[in-house]
């Protein structure tokens, strides 16, 4: 802990001055002046651990406490018309399916964090951007994506259960629909 006080030191007024006379004590030389890549952001002042942390907390508070099916409960009402419930389900198994798509790549994303050093499983260029962007969130950008992620497709999942249940109370006027019943009463019929 006493490294994340000397780096949170080091982003202090004339903290890198300090910094980089103490390191040139011990025979490190570290150049002041250069060009910062990215725009500083609230997320430049954690260094990796406390990012990944943050990410997280912030993935376990989206699973605990985000109202998934509230959320599903209150949009189903909002399109409820029977005619449009098969339309309905059909988009949201689309974006289930992207969701998961965009999800999986992310969990493939073998930036080095901290000690660690995975081998890359994605090709180079795509890696490479992933890298960059989880550099300059410290490690919290695509664990908190994924968080938002897991939880849209929570939201997706009971949005989808409600609309089983609202199909099997309000079936959609079709004529497929219509033939199915008009088949199953002449089976009917034909049992009696």
């Amino acid at each position: 802990m006493q490294l994340c006080a000397v780096f949170h030191r080091a982003k202090s007024k004339n903290g890198g001055k300090c910094l980089r006379e103490k390191l040139e004590k011990i025979g490190l030389n570290l150049p002041a002046g250069r060009r910062k890549a990215a725009n500083v952001t609230l997320l430049t002042s954690l260094v990796e651990g406390e990012a990944v942390h943050l990410a997280r907390d912030f993935g376990y508070i989206c699973e605990t406490e985000f109202p998934t099916k509230a959320v599903s409960e209150y949009l189903n009402r909002q399109h409820a018309d029977p005619n449009e419930l098969h339309t309905r389900k059909n988009m949201l198994l689309a974006t289930k399916q992207l969701c998961k798509e965009f999800t999986d790549l992310l969990a493939q994303d073998r930036t080095p964090l901290g000690n660690s050093r995975p081998a890359p499983i994605l090709e180079p260029g795509i890696q490479s951007c992933l890298s960059h962007f989880s550099f300059i969130t410290h490690g919290f950008g695509s664990p908190a994506i994924c968080a938002a992620l897991t939880t849209l497709q929570n939201y997706l999942t009971e949005a989808l259960k409600g609309l089983d249940k609202m199909f099997l109370s309000n079936p959609p006027n079709n004529r497929h629909g219509d033939a199915v019943s008009k088949g199953g009463d002449k089976e009917e019929k034909q049992r009696k």
